[in-house]
């Protein structure tokens, strides 16, 4: 991480220190970094903890070109707070290293909850289905709800700054903007494997913003399924068998419509799992989407 965005997130931590926050139930929502060789990526955990299970999903470089998302699981201890989990399977990443070479995080770390600042400390080794080592360092992540308030604290202060006329001074603050149910962007060439379960992929594929005319072309192993389609507010919807390994889906815009970008919203299911994407192109740009089915 670059040395002003891990400034901004220490300075993101200083301020939760004077914070209240507080979990109501057994779902979580951390994130924050983990730190090793003296490089910090953003780091997220959505988990659920039920009779001593733990379950969910880690998110790793949200918003960064080595982006990925991977289910979960563990045990939780009541008596000592301790998590030890385990990235189990990667499901979504931006990553271009080959399935087998991917790394898994191992976590051990500790779940604090007060009326101060809710976080987890902890420490992680990364290694590879051979085994193979690939990273060792420590996470620290804090809850959704204190992030929660320190977008109030700031907006507060903003209008008590402005009330007092005092003068306006750029925040050093860097928040980073977390959804819950979260999308992910792919831009101009960038390229984002999901790793499939069902033998076919249901697509929805829509302008979930103002239609102002965008026109897309889907190709899927090297064949168009839809040309020059013109995107509406009304979703289209897609299934396409699928074959055992590497499937290949590539959106390429065929104009910028009213408003550029080319922008495109296409949610992929694979059963009960879904992955909610938004392309971002300029002209007759691509991404492409890689299914790998077990």
């Amino acid at each position: 991480m670059p040395m002003k965005k891990k400034l901004s997130f220490l300075i993101l931590l200083f301020y939760l220190s004077n914070s209240n926050s507080q979990s109501t139930n057994r779902i979580y929502d951390f994130f924050g970094g983990k730190t090793y060789d003296n490089t910090t990526l953003f780091y997220r955990l959505q988990f659920e903890i039920n009779n001593g299970k733990v379950s969910g999903y880690a998110f790793t470089d949200e918003q960064g070109k080595n982006e990925s998302k991977s289910i979960i699981a563990g045990t939780f201890n009541a008596n000592t707070n301790k998590i030890t989990f385990t990235e189990t399977k990667k499901i979504l990443t931006k990553s271009k290293q080959h399935f087998n070479n991917q790394c898994y995080l191992h976590g051990t770390v500790t779940l604090k909850l007060t009326n101060n600042i809710s976080e987890i400390k902890g420490i992680f080794i990364e290694q590879n289905k051979a085994g193979k080592k690939c990273k060792i360092g420590k996470i620290h992540i804090i809850s959704l709800d204190s992030h929660k308030q320190l977008k109030q604290k700031i907006k507060t202060e903003k209008l008590l700054a402005k009330k007092e006329n005092k003068p306006k001074t750029k925040s050093k603050t860097v928040i980073p903007s977390f959804e819950i149910n979260k999308k992910l962007i792919i831009k101009d060439d960038e390229e984002v494997s999901i790793f499939w379960k069902s033998n076919t992929i249901k697509l929805d594929i829509w302008d979930d913003a103002k239609e102002d005319g965008d026109q897309i072309t889907i190709t899927f192993n090297e064949k168009e399924i839809i040309k020059k389609y013109t995107l509406k507010n009304k979703k289209e919807q897609i299934e396409i068998p699928l074959k055992k390994g590497e499937n290949k889906l590539v959106i390429t815009a065929n104009n910028t419509g009213l408003i550029a970008n080319n922008t495109a919203r296409v949610d992929f299911f694979d059963k009960k799992t879904k992955h909610q994407i938004i392309t971002q192109l300029q002209l007759n740009k691509s991404v492409t989407v890689y299914i790998i089915k077990d």
